[in-house]
């Protein structure tokens, strides 16, 4: 029995093989397998045929109960999956006992943990590249300044972690760097403490300590000795979660440089946005910030700032160009001039080219340096860049068919066998519910989400998506129960399920159902790992 490789919870084949959710009892498990026992016991058919398909998924239907009705051995296979089980682990001679096992799976989890945080040596950096038209065309050389910034953080253990980083800036003439060292180290589960030094520019040592108040509420002090001009500062930060998708902060830092600020942001699946007033000694300042993903891979951004030494608006977006790689371009106007930003986002590394296009707000430049670039980008977006990722990403569907068209071809096989015992007992449930008026599949297809459109008929596809989708009505009719209700668990993947298959590995998959309930006609589609609840008034077409 093998385990799916694509993303989603893992090891939850067999969960989902007997329908099941993955808490379930053990009284849960001994039923579902009953259940399941009845319909594909071998003793049942006559036919060769039959017998041999019968035959084929009892065994696997023992073999999910032989697993998750032993204590130890679910316990290794929902850490560890069948890769876990295979290993030996549960027969080894030195694992008799159940005190051995676990013991031994104490140890397998603390050894996995350790190589977790040996793996967490997190390198971070910028590069800055200040960039100037006017200063080139007065012949001054078109760079105005340059800094680096660079910080690396390691896990020293499971409550320790220390940060390493230097900066080093050069603007005309002149030019400064700074190092400094974090160590931070989690004294309860509530609280952390943090120690800090710096050495160059603004040289400090100073504590922290951050302490969750309550369920919402989270509470930063530090203190902090200047060496540049000996004076103490002291911070405070009240954070507190105001929804599950916004938070406030407050923040008070008395010193030299005394000021107060308040602060909100909220982020959803789709939009972000942030605020702050902040008020000083000597300076106040107000800035917002909007961010919107238009799809999986791009995204816009307005932000504006304004204050005592500040007064702009900038707007722009990005593009997600691989799994690690975004690419940003923005426009600024404000009292400091007119400016171009490109920004290179990889991993945990950051080049910035500011380039400032002008000094004065000159209204042709402003409107040029705007409607221009993004005029090319959304040319070069249409005539190049769409048909080139479209063109990629239907190569690399065609190769992963082709890869996986034999292991698909037999899934679809057993799903095909498996549909078949289960169609007599679907067809008679199927028939009490339409005679009560109850909960009827009319139609229920699984697969690549690319075939299934919306539209008056359940799914349109084409030749090339048809092999993508499976039909699963039999099983979907088959697991609706007696009070004509369907449940399909949360965090299952879906192609586990008895008489389901994958029929595209490796693509986002969905399920679309189509059902009638007192004589009125519902639909509902669901991603591969959600779950599903029938029927529900939402559903009603």
């Amino acid at each position: 029995m093998k385990e799916d490789d694509g993303t989603g919870p893992p090891n939850r084949e067999l969960y989902a093989l007997l329908h099941l959710s993955p808490e379930a009892s053990d009284e849960e498990i001994r039923r579902a397998y009953r259940q399941w026992a009845q319909v594909y016991h071998p003793d049942k058919y006559q036919a060769p045929h039959m017998k041999e398909i019968a035959t084929e998924n009892f065994q696997r239907i023992c073999e999910a109960y032989e697993i998750l009705s032993d204590e130890n051995k679910r316990q290794i296979y929902d850490i560890y999956g069948m890769e876990g089980l295979n290993s030996g682990l549960e027969l080894g001679p030195k694992l008799n006992k159940v005190e051995e096992i676990k013991e031994q799976l104490e140890k397998l989890k603390r050894m996995k943990e350790q190589q977790k945080m040996s793996a967490l040596f997190l390198p971070k950096g910028s590069i800055v590249a200040n960039l100037s038209l006017p200063g080139f065309l007065d012949g001054d050389g078109i760079m105005r300044g340059m800094a680096m910034a660079s910080a690396v953080q390691s896990q020293l253990s499971k409550s320790s972690a220390l940060s390493l980083s230097g900066n080093l800036g050069v603007e005309e003439n002149s030019g400064a760097g700074a190092a400094s060292a974090v160590f931070r180290h989690q004294i309860a589960s509530d609280s952390t403490i943090e120690f800090m030094g710096s050495v160059g520019l603004g040289s400090l040592i100073g504590v922290q300590m951050t302490r969750q108040l309550s369920l919402h509420s989270t509470a930063t002090l530090g203190i902090a000795k200047s060496f540049h001009d000996g004076s103490i500062n002291l911070s405070n930060v009240w954070t507190r979660q105001l929804s599950d998708t916004a938070s406030g902060n407050i923040e008070l830092l008395l010193g030299p440089q005394s000021s107060i600020g308040v602060g909100w942001q909220k982020k959803d699946q789709n939009t972000s946005a942030a605020g702050e007033v902040k008020f000083g000694t000597n300076s106040f300042g107000i800035s917002a910030r909007y961010t919107r993903r238009f799809s999986s891979k791009s995204h816009g951004r307005i932000a504006g700032r304004i204050g005592s030494a500040a007064l702009e608006v900038e707007v722009g977006g990005g593009r997600k160009v691989s799994d690690f790689s975004t690419v940003r371009m923005l426009y600024t106007i404000g009292i400091r001039g007119i400016f171009w930003r490109f920004e290179l986002h990889r991993g945990g590394q950051k080049l910035l080219i500011p380039i400032l296009l002008s000094r004065d707000l000159n209204p042709v430049l402003a409107t040029g340096a705007f409607v221009v670039p993004t005029s090319i980008y959304f040319i070069l977006k249409k005539f190049v860049f769409k048909p080139y990722y479209l063109k990629r990403e239907k190569q690399k569907a065609l190769e992963n068919m082709e890869r996986t068209a034999t292991q698909v071809q037999e899934a679809r096989k057993a799903a095909a066998k498996a549909q078949q015992l289960l169609e007599n007992v679907a067809n008679r449930k199927r028939n009490k519910q339409q005679e009560t008026g109850g909960l009827v599949i009319t139609k229920a297809i699984y697969g690549n989400h690319k075939a299934l459109k919306k539209g008056d008929e359940l799914r349109e596809t084409n030749d090339e998506l048809a092999s993508q989708v499976l039909d699963v009505t039999v099983p979907l009719n088959f697991l609706v129960n007696d009070s004509g209700q369907l449940k399909l668990h949360d965090g299952v993947k879906k192609s586990g399920i008895m008489g389901f298959c994958d029929p595209c590995p490796g693509e986002p998959k969905q399920l679309h159902v189509e059902y009638t309930y007192h004589g009125e006609r519902y639909e509902v589609a669901v991603d591969d790992y959600e779950e599903l609840i029938i029927p529900q008034i939402a559903h009603r077409v």
